[in-house]
């Protein structure tokens, strides 16, 4: 008998967390004024060690995606699902999306209604400069807008939730947009059998800062860090809106090569060792061996962290706020050395008192059914939480 109750003549639907070296799927039912139900989540890793090889990286993308919906499908099958799959949540993260936000002013002498075709224009005009900046820096290649939101909206200086069928002379709105390439779009297609299923692609920066803004809705200016496999995400949120969005290629393995090559000790030995500490199985000689690996791992991290923020902050508006999110004993580390050191240089200088929070991935669990039968998924958890919160609005 499956651990799982399941009701008869339910849809199903499979979100999809793609990620730079795996992809997080987890078989969701979402009902109407219900917490979202997690019927099940797998993990598949990508099969890839050169990721500079941008064609055997998008292979290996293909691959996986391709393997993890016949996986989940059979899994599903094992349990005793017997539920009709939907839909299909395609979230993406770096370096699959590129994101961006923008604010845009618009002042005239009389007042006017704000409507679908001003709207419309506003959004296309700005997202079509981005899109085109995007092909610039990513030597030409085509690229697909798919999503666009109004994040936060002002009428005459006064923020108001609706916009639409208002009138006013000075209008002040904060959009985020985010695309994808026209070749992922297209294999993202082909994997979905339209004429059964729905299927919509959504950012995972987008989800994530609509959980931490909802979950902290007292934090109106905060700093997210994702330490990724290769990559390090991060976003600053200033009063309530994404003010700049950034990344650089250095993450957690990164950090561990260079753990491994000053210390001597193998890759497997460096995540052994820290698996040991943060489950309590070494002795306190052991532990201060592991911090100071972690501590020299950081520099290289810290120094690029240092030069990227100041390229979207100053000193004047830097948060004191920091949230990481943790799926790995890695994270955990990470996130301990920083709030009890705190090297992060550029922050030190500007003598701003900062606070870094761990977001617990039973956090995310309490907005969900089953959620804490699957551990160490709070990514793909998020974009759950996020694609309720949109079907309880509509």
């Amino acid at each position: 008998m499956s651990f799982f109750s399941f009701k008869k003549n339910t849809d199903l639907s499979l979100v999809f967390d793609i990620r730079d070296t795996f992809i997080s799927v987890a078989a969701t039912r979402f009902e109407n004024d219900k917490k979202p139900e997690i019927v099940y989540i797998q993990r598949f890793s990508l099969d890839v060690e050169d990721t500079k090889d941008t064609k055997k990286y998008f292979n290996s993308l293909v691959k996986i995606i391709d393997k993890s919906i016949v996986s989940v499908r059979k899994s599903l099958s094992k349990i005793g699902n017997k539920d009709t799959i939907k839909k299909y949540h395609f979230f993406l993260s770096s370096p699959w999306s590129i994101s961006q936000s923008k604010l845009i002013k618009f002042i005239k002498d009389k007042k006017f209604t704000i409507d679908n075709s001003f709207l419309q224009k506003i959004i296309l005009g700005e997202s079509n400069k981005i899109e085109k900046d995007i092909e610039y820096i990513k030597s030409g290649a085509d690229w697909f807008l798919f999503e666009e939101k109004i994040i936060r909206s002002k009428l005459n200086g006064y923020q108001v939730e609706k916009i639409y069928q208002r009138k006013a002379q000075d209008v002040e709105v904060d959009i985020f947009v985010s695309f994808l390439s026209q070749e992922l779009l297209l294999k993202l297609k082909t994997v979905v059998d339209v004429k059964r299923m729905k299927m919509d692609i959504n950012s995972s920066i987008l989800s994530s800062f609509t959980f931490l803004r909802d979950l902290y809705n007292d934090k109106n200016n905060f700093i997210y860090i994702d330490i990724s496999s290769n990559i390090t995400d991060f976003y600053v949120v200033r009063d309530d809106v994404v003010f700049g969005i950034i990344s650089f290629p250095f993450g957690e393995k990164d950090i561990i090569k260079n753990i491994s090559k000053k210390f001597k000790s193998s890759e497997d030995v460096v995540y052994s060792l820290i698996s040991m500490k943060c489950h309590g199985k070494c002795d306190k000689s052991t532990k201060d061996k592991i911090d100071e690996y972690v501590e020299y791992g950081l520099q290289e991290w810290t120094e690029k962290f240092d030069s990227t923020i100041t390229q979207i902050c100053s000193e004047s508006n830097i948060p004191k706020n920091i949230f990481v999110v943790s799926d790995s004993d890695f994270d955990k580390i990470v996130y301990n050395k920083i709030k009890k050191d705190f090297n992060i240089s550029i922050l030190k200088k500007f003598g701003i008192d900062t606070t870094v929070e761990l977001i617990e991935e039973s956090v995310v669990d309490g907005y969900l059914f089953n959620g804490n039968f699957f551990k160490n998924e709070p990514y793909v958890k998020m974009d759950v939480v996020f694609l309720n919160k949109n079907l309880n609005k509509k």
